[in-house]
């Protein structure tokens, strides 16, 4: 008997007979080695594939969370610059409202150097907020002092203070409704705040006489023109000249009657002559 063969009978169906074949015992060991390879192949295939994957997968997520960060930075640099080009925007607006503020203080013949002062903020701690908050006070302020009566309708000494004096004419003591001026006749009379002209005509012992409302409660007064410049209805602003001094009505001579009325009551107007 051949010791190196394994010999396999088949036996069909009803025992009609029986075959035989025989099969060595090196191609089986070959066979079943061969099939061990393979299953070991394939098991090392699908390990490595399962790991690249997994690792490509988690690769593909940080680059994912990468990408987001950077998308997120550049936001946040975005947002920063035109956050930066706001307050660039708003802190040059302030500046243009005080040179516009310094400018209407000497058209109201008021010098005075803006001061500048308060608590150092570094840039860095600048925030936009602040920033539109003083804007809007310095905004507020400057509106304000556009439509307050300060400052002086002309250059020229006072004469007559308001209050009670004794009457040029009657020598008796009298009240004195405003303050008087002096002028050389036919100088130019400004507008110390803008708004509205109420009467540009004679008024009785005022003589020419030119009175524009402001906003506020305010109104200004003046007397004794030689010339009006302005008609009632008339807006006027800061600096705009409404006449020119003269000696009409109940005068001793060339100058100008200018008056403060607040809220239908004169007041003081030399407080309304400078800024202290």
């Amino acid at each position: 008997m051949d010791t190196d063969r394994y010999t396999i009978m088949l036996v069909t169906a009803g025992h009609q007979g029986t075959k035989s074949f025989s099969v060595k015992k090196s191609h089986i060991r070959i066979a079943f080695c061969s099939i061990l390879i393979f299953a070991f192949i394939s098991l090392f295939s699908f390990g490595t594939s399962y790991i690249y994957y997994k690792d490509s997968a988690k690769k593909s997520q940080s680059v994912n969370k990468l990408i987001s960060t950077i998308n997120l930075l550049s936001q946040d640099i975005d947002e920063n610059r035109m956050i930066e080009a706001k307050l660039r925007n708003k802190l040059q607006g302030i500046e243009e409202t005080l040179l516009e503020m310094q400018d209407m203080l000497q058209k109201k013949g008021i010098k005075k150097e803006l001061s500048i002062g308060g608590e150092f903020i570094p840039a860095e701690r600048l925030s936009l907020s602040y920033v539109e908050y003083m804007k809007k006070d310095i905004d507020y302020l400057f509106n304000t002092m556009l439509s307050t009566p300060l400052g002086a309708p002309l250059k020229g000494k006072i004469n007559s203070n308001f209050g009670y004096r004794k009457d040029p004419f009657k020598r008796k003591a009298g009240f004195h409704s405003g303050i008087d001026i002096d002028a050389n006749y036919g100088q130019k009379i400004v507008a110390t705040a803008g708004g509205k002209v109420t009467k540009a005509s004679w008024q009785s012992s005022y003589g020419k006489t030119v009175v524009i409302k402001h906003e506020n409660g305010y109104e200004t007064l003046f007397g004794h023109l030689s010339n009006i410049s302005v008609k009632e209805g008339d807006t006027v602003k800061v600096g705009d000249v409404i006449g020119k001094a003269g000696s009409t009505g109940r005068s001793t001579g060339t100058h100008l009657h200018y008056e403060v009325i607040k809220d239908g009551k004169r007041v003081n107007p030399k407080n309304f002559l400078s800024l202290k």
